[in-house]
Formats: structure tokens, C-alpha cells, sequence
């Protein structure tokens, strides 16, 4: 049992965390498959940019007559909490449902240890089945449904740099690249703590403590590491304001922000505007 599910008794708290309101905004993968032509070209895109949105792998499969999604955890050997499980197969219902404004149900569920109660197979509309596997899987005519959410004005803004964070990913597989990448889409929406990056990786924040310790560095350090990056990309890239930079860094003041670019760059804000 996770934590989460230890200090919520609520059955349906996986669905409401998934199927929050403007939840597709949270991040750039979800965005960008949020603005796909329809649920097939979603789900493809989900699966090859999951892994910059946590530690799991989406793997799909096509049959004769529908898709279907298979659900593993990053790390070999590791088993995908059940709460996990539920929110991912219930934002995936979600998402769908919300981009085509129809009630799209799942044609089969696999899931290797089912909830206690029937909050999450009402949602879902279909019968839960305990099998050793992960999956979802959908028809797919319900998946050639147009989503009223395509942008492909979007999705070329965002395929690009999604490409190159995945490449990136590819390169360097550690966890300080892990949390890195947690951090640049934690921190725009207000978050950022070790505890948001902990929760975002799937995992627990000891766990994240012993894993970056053991590559040599510290929260700490990757945070000031991130901000430093994107600090770097606003000034050079944009005409933001300083509030503006420091409130997409997680600064509670810019004086803060103001002191961090001096230590990073050995000039002002000003003086590094002037001298770019």
C-alpha cells in the first residue's frame, strides 16, 4: 500500500487525482497527446514519452479489433502499486472520454491486484479481471474517435522539445537526470519540493534521498542545477520579467532569484542582460 492510499480512506480518490479539472495541462507529454487527432495517436504518444512523466513503461499492442495497453513498472522487478495503477488506467479512461465528450468504456481491464471496493469498475463501466499483467485495452472504432481537443499547431510546438528531453533521458538514465526532468515541468505549475518530485517519480523520499546520494549529489543540488538551466533559457530566450522568471522557478521573492543568478553567472540580472 502506498502512503497516499494509507492517509486517504476514499475508494475513489485515484479517479478524482486523474480526472481532475485542466489536468491535461499539467504537463507537456499529457498536453501534447491531449491535442492528438484521436485516442489511438494518444496513446502512442503517451507511450513514447511516458518515461518523462515518471518511471513506467506503456507498451501497446494491436489486435484485429482493438488496442490494448500494457502497464510496467521502470525498474525491473518492481511491482506497480495498485493506486497507481488505478490512476493511470483512470486518467487514460479520462483523457479519452474528455477529448471525444463521449462515455468511452475500456473493452477489457487486467489488473495484478484489484481495489477493494466497486468505485473504480463503476467508473471504468467494465468488469475488473486479476490476471499477472497490467492492461488496458479499448475498440478500435472508439479510438478512431475524432478528439475536439486536436491542435496540430500545438503538437509541432511541442514535439520538438519533447524529442529532445527524451534523447536527453536516453543519454543520461540516472536519477539526477529523472529528477531534473521532474522539476522543469514541477516547477512552472508551483511545485517542487522533494516530496512533489518524490510522488512524480513513484516513489518515497527517503528512497529518492538514498538514490541521488548514492550518485553523489543531493535534492538540493539538482534543484539549484534546474533552476539555473531554465533561468538561463528565460533571460536569453524571452522578454519575461523578473517576477514572471522567479514565480516559473518557484521563488516566493525575487530577491531570492536575484541573489541565486549572481552566485550561477558572477553578474546581476541586469549586467547579464547587458553583457548577452
Amino acid at each position: 500500500m502506498t502512503a497516499v492510499e494509507e492517509i486517504s480512506e476514499d475508494p475513489e480518490l485515484p479517479i478524482k487525482m486523474a480526472t481532475m479539472s485542466q489536468i491535461e495541462s499539467f504537463s507537456p507529454p499529457i498536453y501534447a497527446s491531449y491535442c492528438s487527432k484521436n485516442g489511438a495517436v494518444c496513446i502512442d504518444r503517451l507511450s513514447k514519452y511516458k518515461k518523462l512523466v515518471g518511471p513506467m513503461s506503456m507498451i501497446s499492442k494491436i489486435e484485429d479489433s482493438q488496442i490494448t495497453v500494457l502497464y510496467e513498472s521502470g525498474e525491473a522487478g518492481l511491482k506497480l502499486p495498485a493506486f497507481l495503477v488505478q490512476s493511470e488506467f483512470a486518467f487514460l479512461i479520462g483523457i479519452i472520454r474528455k477529448a471525444t465528450k463521449l462515455d468511452i468504456k475500456p473493452t477489457s481491464i487486467i489488473m495484478e491486484e484489484l481495489p477493494d471496493s466497486n468505485a473504480f469498475r463503476d467508473f471504468a463501466g467494465t468488469e475488473l479481471i486479476r490476471g499477472n499483467v497490467n492492461a488496458i485495452s479499448f475498440s478500435k472504432v472508439d479510438l478512431n474517435e475524432p478528439f475536439v481537443s486536436y491542435n496540430k499547431s500545438m503538437w509541432s510546438y511541442f514535439e520538438p522539445e519533447l524529442n529532445k528531453r527524451l534523447s536527453e533521458l536516453d543519454v543520461d538514465d540516472s536519477v539526477s537526470a529523472r529528477v531534473r526532468s521532474a522539476l522543469a515541468e514541477l516547477l512552472p505549475g508551483g511545485s517542487g519540493s522533494i516530496e512533489d518530485v518524490a510522488t512524480k517519480l513513484g516513489t518515497t523520499k527517503r528512497t529518492l534521498q538514498r538514490k541521488l546520494s548514492e550518485e553523489g549529489t543531493t535534492f538540493q543540488k539538482q534543484l539549484n542545477s534546474t533552476r539555473e538551466v531554465m533561468a538561463l533559457h528565460y533571460v536569453k530566450n524571452t522578454d519575461m520579467n523578473t517576477n514572471d522568471i522567479a514565480y516559473l522557478l518557484g521563488y516566493a521573492e525575487v530577491n531570492s532569484l536575484l541573489r541565486a543568478f549572481a552566485i550561477w553567472t558572477g553578474k546581476s540580472l541586469t549586467e547579464f542582460k547587458k553583457s548577452d
